[in-house]
């Protein structure tokens, strides 16, 4: 499809046709560059093209058994009882409108420019302070006197969130190295070591990989805003897949997502298994009579969720296996139906359509939709920041629901911006990974650069400018000067340092010892036996400046008597 037609389309309304009503969830205004992975005229039947041909077994005579009714060339039945027939010249079942909704971002979603403001919408302000208390609350738990424990700011959190990010960035071979590499001179990259240490950031993981009585219901509060957020600010094309994906050992995941971008739409989480039909309505909630269509995963493929979405004026497609109660016996080929159920096989495989129009190719349909939820899961992923977990960590259910957060945030927020007229429909995944680490270092970076401290030298001051791009001469020229005033330091010269004539010192030890104000000031009881020779205030070693005879110009006639403590 070229630029041109695309944009016409997507300035036409889409109609719901249950009741002729705009769709809610669609912004028809909106134009993109985005390239989708198919389009409309991919799985349409062309002038040329036919239904798949019928096709009738050839008469014959065959002894029935006792007690069932004589089998017909064009019926077959399934397990469970039901009828399919091979005769297309039936009278047509009802069937929904082609679905001709267009992705888009909804709201602000459709004005992002950067990666970072597409992220923020979907892991937004709210999920970031959550995790910041509950981080540090798991380190007041068990802080000690370290200074790598200490607490953690906002700053200091999403510094650590874009660290994890560029881990996926750089740590996604087969073979990885130990993550200390990261932060090394020789193999490393400047930004970590410029960041945080590799302590503080195994630290604030160690922290969040707490094993707890609420970490399970703290995890599911993040994924439900998470959730939220990605319904929100994202309207589906007309063409979504819902599947299971194994997230781990103890995660089950079940994902919606679309089709025509790969946009993780909506998802389920659960530490147990549950009953299908429950997760497939709660998945496509936000969708009931729009008239789109959902390709069912093996999970979900079988009559009776089709069914149940062709009650809520949804069309479905799905490959039903052969082991299933609803597969026709002794069915070789061809083209079935039962009802608004349309069954084609092709090679070796039975597509199932249910309510689908007769102008869509369903199988056609079903090979560009029912991997989605796969190619999802490779997406999420292919960079994610589980790589930043080292070797030895095994991760507790709050750590993986985690980084499986931080993985569809960014693959979500990736998508966004690819579809908005002001992003960029070009940027790769990796780029857009990169870019989003960057820009959540770049607050801290900005805080060591211009922080007075001895922890941050100047080496490290130089690299953290050229990673912002910033020039270093104002630096430079700043260390400079400091050099040249602490060089300055103590030095007086001689014909400036001498006593005028007629000016005499008085003993630098005054009778008794007394309190030195300074220290008295500050409610330290200091007594000091010595004294300002100038003005005769008494002074302990801190506050006391202490020249030789020689550097003050004094010849030893002008030395005060009693000024040693042996006089």
């Amino acid at each position: 499809m070229d630029v041109e037609n695309l944009e016409i389309e997507l300035k036409t309304p889409v109609e719901n046709h249950a009741d002729g009503h705009a769709d809610p969830l669609q912004e028809t205004t909106l134009t993109s560059n985005f390239a989708w992975l198919f389009n409309d005229e991919d799985i349409l039947l062309n002038d040329d093209e036919q239904l798949p041909d019928v096709v009738l077994l050839n008469p014959g005579k065959s002894r029935a058994k006792r007690g069932r009714p004589p089998h017909t060339n064009n019926i077959f039945y399934s397990s469970n009882g039901r009828v399919w027939h091979s005769d297309m010249q039936a009278p047509p079942q009802e069937e929904l409108m082609v679905p001709k909704q267009m992705a888009c971002g909804k709201g602000p979603a459709g004005i992002v420019t950067n990666a970072v403001e597409s992220w923020m919408l979907l892991f937004d302000d709210d999920m970031l302070h959550l995790l910041l208390r509950l981080l540090n609350e798991r380190i007041r738990q068990q802080r000690s006197r370290n200074p790598a424990e200490r607490f953690v700011d906002l700053t200091e959190l999403r510094s650590w969130l874009g660290l994890s990010y560029l881990c996926g960035v750089f740590r996604n071979a087969q073979y990885n190295g130990p993550l200390e590499e990261l932060w090394t001179l020789e193999l490393g990259n400047a930004i970590f070591r410029a960041t945080m240490s590799l302590t503080r950031f195994e630290f604030i993981a160690n922290c969040l990989n707490f094993q707890g009585e609420s970490s399970w219901s703290d995890a599911l509060r993040l994924w439900q805003k998470l959730l939220i957020n990605c319904r929100s600010y994202y309207g589906p094309s007309g063409w979504l897949c819902v599947d299971e994906q194994a997230h781990s050992e103890n995660l089950f995941l079940s994902v919606c997502c679309d089709a025509k971008t790969l946009f993780m739409t909506n998802a389920i989480v659960n530490k147990k298994e549950t009953k299908s039909s429950k997760e497939l309505m709660q998945l496509i909630c936000d969708y009931k009579t729009t008239g789109r269509n959902i390709t069912l995963g093996a999970r979900y493929a079988n009559v009776s969720q089709c069914e149940l979405l062709l009650e809520s004026n949804l069309s479905s497609l799905c490959a039903l296996p052969s082991c299933s109660l609803d597969y026709p016996k002794a069915w070789s080929g061809g083209a079935l139906s039962s009802g608004a159920m349309k069954l084609t096989m092709k090679s070796g495989v039975a597509v199932l359509a249910c309510g689908l129009n007769s102008q869509v190719n369903a199988l056609q349909a079903q090979l560009h939709t029912s991997d989605s939820c796969i190619h999802f899961h490779e997406l999420s992923n292919r960079y994610s920041t589980s790589f930043s977990l080292a070797v030895q960590t095994k991760p507790d259910v709050f750590l993986q629901l985690l980084h499986l957060m931080l993985n569809v945030s960014a693959v979500n927020a990736w998508i966004l911006l690819r579809l908005a007229p002001t992003g960029d429909a070009s940027i790769d995944q990796r780029d857009f990974q990169r870019q989003l680490g960057l820009f959540l270092t770049q607050q801290r970076l900005q805080r060591r650069l211009h922080r007075r401290s001895a922890a941050t030298s100047l080496a490290m001051r130089l690299q953290i400018c050229e990673i912002l791009g910033q020039s270093s001469q104002r630096l430079l020229s700043d260390a400079a000067n400091e050099a040249n005033q602490s060089n300055g330091v103590g030095v007086i010269s001689l014909s400036r340092s001498t006593l005028p004539e007629g000016v005499a010192l008085v003993s630098r030890y005054g009778d008794k010892h007394r309190r030195c104000k300074p220290c008295a000031r500050n409610k330290r009881e200091i007594k000091a036996r010595s004294r300002c020779q100038q003005c005769q205030a008494h002074r302990c070693g801190n506050h006391l400046i202490s020249r030789c005879y020689e550097c003050m110009g004094l010849t030893t006639s002008q030395v005060p008597e009693g000024n040693l403590r042996d006089s």
